[in-house]
């Protein structure tokens, strides 16, 4: 198993911050300053909102016993006051040991960089939960306006991980809630994905009741999906919602079917595809532009 990689001896982004191109003067991006802790405010881009109990101990005993080896690093705001960019856990360990200063690497980077590296620093250091990486990548897309392929080139991460990844966040917040304490597997919440929320929640209770595989419980999901289209098949479809779907298969391209309730006078269309690339076809159709 390979090892975790620590916070203190891994530079992880401030490799990447080394790199990138800065006006800031030589003073302040050379040298680590002892910065006034109560200066530093946390990034407002932090996805993580849960810290390993186990390992944040773990780390304020080696600071205890070593000092802060690896300084954090920030970025200045107006009036002499910072933000932070990398480094969290040492700076939460830092202000329990009642430190008053810590050592800090100014840097000049906008929002959008700024955003991107806590996002980076959090995946390098120390894996984020999956509705924690996923709130991240929503947050640049929403803020700075990116595409999900812009973002791929951005982070390193596939488009298609990128996607899975958001489409959690339309998950009923119960499960969401179970996925981010670890009650549940990313597996497993892909899976119910195509339930209603209501659905979605008496599944997920099977599967923390049952400790179900993921394998286990998308057959589950199977089953009731297939018990689901023998009831739509008995009830006999409308000519006209026959009609209506072989003109959009010719026009689309892809096998379409409506299911449409006369009681309700509410239904939902769905497109079938069989790969990626088919589904890529449908969505320039319909003007969706990556």
């Amino acid at each position: 198993m390979a090892k975790r990689r620590s916070g203190l001896g891994n530079k992880g982004v401030e490799v990447l911050l080394s790199s990138s191109k800065s006006t800031e003067k030589k003073e302040s991006e050379g040298a680590s300053l002892n910065i006034d802790i109560s200066l530093i405010s946390v990034s407002p881009y932090q996805p993580r909102t849960n810290f390993d109990e186990d390992n944040l101990k773990s780390l304020i005993e080696s600071i205890r016993e070593q000092g802060v080896i690896q300084p954090i690093l920030i970025r200045k705001l107006p009036k002499n006051k910072y933000e932070l960019i990398a480094g969290e856990r040492r700076l939460r360990a830092a202000k329990i040991l009642g430190h008053k200063k810590i050592p800090g690497i100014i840097k000049t980077i906008t929002d959008e960089v700024a955003a991107i590296y806590a996002l980076l620093e959090n995946i390098q250091r120390e894996n984020l939960n999956p509705i924690e990486e996923a709130i991240g990548l929503d947050k640049l897309i929403q803020k700075f306006k990116f595409t999900q392929e812009q973002l791929s080139k951005k982070t390193g991460k596939s488009r298609s991980h990128i996607a899975n990844l958001i489409r959690l966040l339309s998950l009923d917040q119960y499960v969401i809630d179970l996925l981010s304490k670890k009650k549940i597997d990313m597996g497993h919440a892909r899976a119910l994905l195509s339930l209603s929320h209501a659905s979605q929640k008496i599944y997920a209770d099977k599967v923390v009741n049952q400790k179900l595989s993921v394998r286990g419980i998308e057959r589950l999901v199977m089953e009731n999906s297939e018990i689901s289209s023998r009831k739509i098949a008995k009830t006999k479809k409308d000519a006209q919602i026959t009609a209506i779907e072989n003109q959009l298969k010719e026009k689309i391209g892809v096998s379409v079917e409506i299911n449409h309730s006369k009681t309700k006078k509410s239904g939902k269309i769905i497109l079938k595809y069989s790969n990626l690339e088919v589904l890529d076809g449908i969505l320039e159709k319909m003007g969706y532009e990556k």
